[in-house]
Parts: C-alpha cells; structure tokens; sequence
C-alpha cells in the first residue's frame, strides 16, 4: 500500500464519500466513550485538493462529529490513489472489526485477496522480490497465517456453491470448516455411487456385490416392511433411536435444504417412544419365522424395563439378562458426578423356541468402537461385533431384517457370513456411504 503520514486534521474538512459500510450502529455509545478515552485507532484518509477523502473508519468520523470533537487524528494518504486501492484500505479496515461474524470474514478476505492481486497481479514465482501478490504476502497483510487465509477462501467457495446451507445459523468458523469437510466426503461419496451404478454387473461378482448394496433401502420401515412376506425371517436386528437426548441432537439441525451434517440422526420423542417401539416390535413379529431372533439394542436409563416390557408384551420370550457390548474406554459428560459408560446392552428375544448357534458363549462381546476417521453414521458399530452376535445367534443362510440399518454395517456382516440381509434407512446419505465403502472394498 501507499506511504502515510500520522496526524490530526478538522473533521468537517473529510468527505465521507460513498461507503460499503453504512450500517453504523450504537453511534451514541461510542461517541461518549470517544469523549471520555480519546480515539484508540485513527481513521485513513486520502488527501484532495480541497481536503480529505475518507477510506476507512466510516463509524469513529460519525461518533467524533456526533460527539462535538473538532478534529480527529487520521492516518493521511497521498492524493492520486485509484479506486482499487482506496476500496483495498476500507476494506483492510473491516476485516479488523471484531463484530464480524465469521461467514462476512471469510468473504471479505476473499475480496481483499482478489483485489490486492488486480492490483498487483498474481505472483508466479517463490522468489520474494517476484512481482504480484501470493497467499502468503496477502495474510501477512491481514496479520493472519497463510493457513488460515487458505482454509478462508476454500470455505467462501463452499459457501458460494452450497447456497442451501444455512451457513449463518452455525455458531462459528470452526463447525463451519467441519461441514464444509462433510460437504466434501459427501460429494465423494456420490461420485464413488455413480461409479458403482456405471460399472458393477457384468461378472458374477459384481452381481453379487450389487445385491449387497441394492439389500440397503432407503424408506420408511413401517412401510416397507409390508412387503415382506410373513414368517419368512430368521433374525431382527434392531438398532433404534434411543430417545435419550432430543433436545441436544435438535440444536444440531437447522443446516437447510442440504443436510451435510455428519451427526445427522433420526432422534424420537420420549414421549414417542412407547408407540414407536412397540409398532417396530408388532411388525417384526409377524415377519419373524416361527423358531426366529429379534436382537434389540435400547439405553437402559430410562428404558430399561420398558423395553423389557413392550417385548413381553407381544408374546417375546425374553430374560431380564441383556447381552453387554464391552468398550476398552467409556464417555461421560459429567465426569465429577459419574463414571464414564464403557458399554452398551441389547436384549435377545425368542419367537418361538429357536435354539443358540454357538453355544456356551457369554453375554458379553469386547470390541473397540469404530474408528471415528471411519465412521459413517453417529452410531455406528464395527462390522467385527456384528458378525459375533449374528453368527452367535444363528447360522449360514439365515435370512436377516435390519430396520434401521444405519451404517449398514449389519448387513454387510451378515454377507460376510453367507447370510442374506435387507435392511431400511430414511437417510439417503447414510447408504451412499455404505456404497462407497462397498465399492472401496471391492476396488473397482
């Protein structure tokens, strides 16, 4: 930028000009703290003929007139700037408000970046003499990283092609760049379904892997369900909402048309929760085969006897002795008043008298969570668990229902084991994730 020189000149001497900026708020506040400390940062002019040309500092000029000051300190340009270089001092000004949220700075980085580089062009070289401007002289300009610039501008061209999302209603920079990644996995993801669509099917293989992926059916499951025939199926795995913690899982909604949230989860009202359960167990019943499993995983506090009871009540055979999924680690968000949760139960229920695969097993199962780098879905469970139940309970060739299938990972687990599966999801993007983990797999 141009050279300046520091000093005070009389306020009705600068032109205001025509600002970007006019909403001005809270002017009288801060005329009265102008009269009691003095102005903190000066104002930029651009000096005229006849006086000054305001660049930057719009709002302080407003409050000092308001105040009755005279005459106000300035940082003074030199005449003859072009319009570029006025707009790029007003426009480094903003960028140093503190009152801006992060969606109008990371634009107006963007602008600052695009304008130094019609100034001074773009730099091709590394060298630090080369002409032009790069990311890195840009942020040092702001007093940013060039990290931070960088990650800035990417997200502003998110934003710009995701206008669907309700970018404004995220608290800060940070979730912001976090869905932005989940924009992005997404987008993968479809790119890696249309693969799959465009070239699985011709060997024997690739039916079969389709038929893996066609068994996910994304829909509602008391509606799909009715199309299956009854007593035709061996084992239910079921994996519902645990409706424990609705009022928090709302505050993550609210992202829009596109929603690219990766905690996005089908949450029920507790006050829901007896219909829905019970439904899901009365319809499960009559597709079950007259000697058949209905695994159910539930969060014991508070629904520990209710389950138990909703079961019973639609002629389940059922112990109050859940089987225990183990973890190596537990979580907890009171970790003063309560230890940390290390496991998670699923109570087994007979229709009929179905006998164990693998007998003499225990009701407990040790295996790590999935990785979160790897998860798909907020509740996911790793394929390796969900093979040891399903083979615990039930051999080759059983058929299995899974109606809310999530990550999927129960079907593939039960392919994996020379079982057949079908499973339902409402959620679109969970099964385009499940594809492209199929189609990672089998690397076509």
């Amino acid at each position: 930028m141009a050279e300046s020189r520091l000093e005070s000149v009389p306020v009705k001497l600068i032109d205001p000009g025509n600002r970007a900026r006019k909403d001005y708020k809270d002017i009288a506040s801060l005329a009265s703290d102008i009269k009691r400390r003095g102005l903190i940062h000066p104002i930029a002019v651009m000096e005229k003929d006849e006086g000054f040309l305001l660049l930057a500092g719009g709002r302080r000029l407003v409050a000092t007139r308001q105040a009755g000051i005279p005459e106000i300190e300035c940082k003074i340009f030199p005449p003859g700037l072009d319009e570029l270089e006025i707009k790029s001092i007003e426009l480094m000004e903003n960028v140093m408000r503190e009152d801006l949220d992060y969606a109008d700075r990371v634009f107006l980085e963007r602008e600052i970046f695009l304008l130094q580089q019609k100034i001074h062009g773009i730099k091709l070289s590394t060298s630090p003499d080369a002409p032009g401007v790069s990311q890195t002289d840009v942020a040092n300009m702001m007093g940013i990283s060039r990290e931070k610039l960088r990650q800035d501008l990417e997200l502003a061209e998110t934003m710009d092609r995701f206008p669907g999302v309700e970018w404004k209603t995220l608290k800060n920079r940070q979730e912001a760049l976090k869905l932005q990644t989940n924009i992005e996995r997404v987008i993968v993801r479809q790119e890696a379904v249309k693969r799959f669509e465009q070239e699985v099917g011709t060997t024997q293989q690739e039916k079969y892997i389709k038929r893996i992926a066609n068994s996910y059916i994304v829909g509602d499951f008391f509606e799909l369900v009715k199309q299956i025939p009854s007593n035709s199926i061996d084992l239910v795995e079921i994996d519902p909402p645990y409706a424990i913690n609705l009022e928090k899982l709302k505050k993550k909604d609210g992202i829009g048309e596109y929603n690219f949230n990766e905690d996005g989860y089908n949450e029920i009202d507790g006050e829901e929760y007896a219909s829905f359960m019970q439904n899901t167990f009365r319809e499960c019943y009559r597709v079950m085969a007259p000697n058949s499993w209905l695994l159910c995983w539930f969060g014991p506090e508070p629904w520990f006897n209710s389950v138990l009871t909703w079961l019973r009540n639609y002629d389940f055979i059922v112990r109050g002795i859940p089987c225990v999924w183990v973890k190596p680690t537990g979580q907890t968000n009171s970790p003063m008043r309560h230890l940390a949760s290390a496991y998670e139960m699923f109570f087994y229920a007979k229709k009929g008298d179905p006998i164990i695969n693998r007998q003499g097993m225990t009701n407990t199962f040790q295996y790590p969570p999935a990785p979160p780098t790897s998860k798909i879905h907020p509740t996911e469970r790793p394929v390796e668990l969900m093979a040891d139940i399903l083979t615990t309970f039930t051999g080759e060739g059983s058929r299995i229902l899974v109606p809310y299938a999530g990550s999927g990972n129960t079907i593939l687990a039960a392919y994996q084991n020379k079982m057949t599966a079908i499973g339902f999801d409402l959620g679109s993007l969970h099964k385009e994730a499940y594809i492209a983990r199929l189609t990672n797999a089998i690397a076509i």
